[in-house]
């Protein structure tokens, strides 16, 4: 059976992803993570699956997971001292989506699973996470461990997803800038860290040197979370 791990948080970008892979895929992991630090409407992600399932095709397995205690490792516990080192605010978001990162790729070495893949679009650019070098760092660390990594939303158009999931009767949440609100779960801490963008216009700035060194730091702390997490799995088997 062939199969597929997708970040998946229920929204626009995700949800139209997940509907081009059941051409290719017979079973589609949909994997929605929780930091557990000012994450709601958790419950969203669940319904939207749900809607995959009935609408297109009974192939779409979904898992709401918990990442707080990976997130803890990854950030938390050098906050501080990581907010002093890197100097931006971006270190929460990227942080919690290495944490995510991690997480996958133990699920994937758990389940068999050589391919996985994220719903982000390169339509928020913004966003730290979806910067060309943050997927390229991510994707190398994905062929650590023999899983082809990608990102096949990057280049699609947030309008033409709308329009299909419009088309095949999925619930839609009111649009506003470019988003669909009320249909995904919500992150308070990162909602706040872009909202001048979101109300002003005026991205971010992400400087690639501050960004590759956090990844690559932080990478570690992964990589030694992902062996824990597989040798916790092979002993739960023995």
């Amino acid at each position: 059976m062939k199969k597929v791990a997708l970040m998946f948080s229920g929204g626009v970008d995700s949800t139209a992803l997940a509907i081009g892979l059941a051409e290719e895929y017979e079973r589609i992991h949909l994997l929605t993570y929780d930091n557990g630090y000012g994450t709601t409407r958790m419950n969203r992600s669940a319904a939207r699956a749900q809607e995959l399932n009935s609408l297109v095709a009974p192939k779409y397995e979904h898992a709401l997971i918990s990442i707080r205690p990976l997130f803890q490792r990854v950030l938390l516990d050098t906050l501080d001292r990581d907010y002093e080192q890197y100097e931006s605010g971006f270190i929460w978001c990227m942080g919690c989506k290495l944490a995510m990162h991690g997480r996958t790729i133990a699920l994937c070495l758990k389940h068999g699973i050589e391919h996985a893949c994220d719903g982000s679009s390169g339509d928020t650019p913004e966003m730290v996470e979806q910067m060309p070098l943050s997927l390229e760092l991510v994707r190398g660390l994905y062929r650590e461990y023999g899983i082809e990594f990608s990102n096949p939303a990057y280049d699609a158009r947030r309008a033409d997803s709308d329009a299909l999931l419009s088309s095949m009767g999925f619930k839609l949440g009111l649009p506003l800038m470019g988003r669909r609100l009320s249909s995904q779960p919500a992150c308070r801490p990162g909602e706040l860290y872009y909202l001048p963008f979101l109300l002003l216009g005026q991205p971010p700035q992400h400087a690639e040197q501050t960004v590759r060194r956090f990844i690559e730091d932080k990478s570690q702390i992964v990589r030694q979370l992902i062996a824990e997490l597989t040798e916790d799995q092979a002993d739960a088997t023995r």
